[in-house]
């Protein structure tokens, strides 16, 4: 199994080639996977070309660097694997872009290159699906989406284990998609799956565990169970203040939420005070 070339990046971090975000409020996992198995080409240098586009903000070059990456690579054939290596990451650069059907477009024809590669019960393919997933997921697609889901956290489950970090991300993904549906229960079954294993594998300036907590805290407070929320809020602001790379526009929501409970309950003094800390270690926009 090559678990050693496939790499998931969550949250919001900058560390690999893909700048991630949670997008419209979606678990987003772009991969980057097949470093092994794909040979190093001239494609590679435009990959590498868009992706320093991409970190710099210029995402129409990188659209086109990514676009000259694909075509470089399918002169080493139509469904080689480079060909879904450069899709994966163009189909990340549509999304960041809010294009969710052309990012659909080229998760799709990736996954099906990789399937063919390493069968359907591959974790690139769970990866690849989660990523299918988010893009329904991100435009209110929940029907559309919750299957692509479980058939991911399936061949993750069964090729990576339950306790992995790559299957705990997804079920996170999970847990969003029944957050936004309403269905709050099914949520905190799957946080409460997910973050235990998420806090024994961190990794620096990795938001998603923040996120997570953030995710239960919110699941408790909508059901008015403000004594549950508010320990994990705490808990997410603390990791916020040790290390601002914790922050997302998730965990700056769910913040923001935390204070307007405290007002709820009465406990307006402390909400200011929460203003203030959220205030000095936030960056201003």
């Amino acid at each position: 199994m090559r678990c050693g070339g496939l790499v998931l990046f969550f949250g919001n971090t900058r560390e690999k080639h893909l700048v991630l975000r949670f997008l419209m409020g979606a678990l987003w996992i772009p991969v980057l996977a097949y470093s092994a198995e794909v040979p190093s080409a001239s494609w590679r240098q435009y990959v590498d070309q868009a992706v320093q586009l991409q970190n710099a903000g210029h995402l129409a070059e990188a659209d086109q660097a990514f676009a000259a990456a694909a075509q470089a690579a399918e002169k080493l054939g139509a469904d080689h694997l480079a060909v879904a290596s450069v899709l994966l990451q163009l189909g990340g650069l549509h999304a960041m872009q809010h294009d969710f059907p052309a990012a659909r477009s080229s998760f799709e024809r990736s996954l099906s290159i990789t399937e063919k590669a390493f069968g359907a019960d591959d974790p690139a393919v769970g990866v690849i699906l989660t990523n299918i997933a988010v893009t329904y997921h991100s435009e209110n697609q929940y029907a559309a989406a919750e299957p692509l889901y479980r058939r991911a956290l399936s061949i993750l489950e069964k090729t990576l284990g339950k306790a992995q970090r790559y299957t705990a991300i997804a079920e996170v993904g999970m847990a969003r998609l029944f957050l936004a549906q309403g269905r709050n229960t099914e949520a905190e079954a799957s946080l409460q799956k997910a973050i235990p294993i998420l806090e024994s594998s961190r990794e620096p300036n990795d938001s998603s565990l923040a996120i997570a907590l953030t995710d239960l805290a919110e699941a408790y407070r909508i059901d008015g169970r403000y004594a549950k929320a508010e320990p994990f809020y705490r808990q997410v602001l603390a990791m916020v203040r040790e290390n601002p790379a914790q922050e997302s526009p998730e965990v700056v929501e769910g913040l923001n939420h935390f204070t307007a409970m405290l007002r709820k309950t009465k406990r307006k003094a402390e909400a200011r005070e929460l203003d203030a800390q959220i205030n000095s270690i936030l960056p201003k926009p």
